[in-house]
């Protein structure tokens, strides 16, 4: 073993950031199902809609990753708003079918 191998933990950093961002994921969804027992997917829709955001404004605009976070999440706050308003009542069922 050499000290290039010991400093070079790309694969350890990678794997280490995907558990992370999936037990946040599991975290959140917990809270809500587990605690609450109310059935709710729309986590994962604002989380794709802010991937899309970033995405689209660092490829097609060619912004910084910066700019492109604050896009993604201006949008995924956008659009939990304009979900989330009219559906502060719903429980239960209704609320999954939303």
């Amino acid at each position: 073993m050499d000290l290039r191998s010991v400093l070079d933990n790309s694969f350890s950093a990678a794997v280490g950031v995907d558990a992370v961002i999936y037990a946040l994921a599991a975290i959140g969804l917990n809270l809500q199902f587990g605690y609450t027992g109310l059935l709710n997917f729309g986590q994962v829709g604002f989380a794709a809609v802010g991937a899309y955001g970033i995405a689209v404004s660092v490829t097609y605009f060619g912004w910084s990753l910066w700019v492109g976070l604050g896009v993604g999440l201006a949008a995924s706050v956008v659009l939990a708003l304009l979900l989330g308003l009219p559906t502060l009542r719903l429980r239960a069922d209704y609320l999954a079918i939303v």
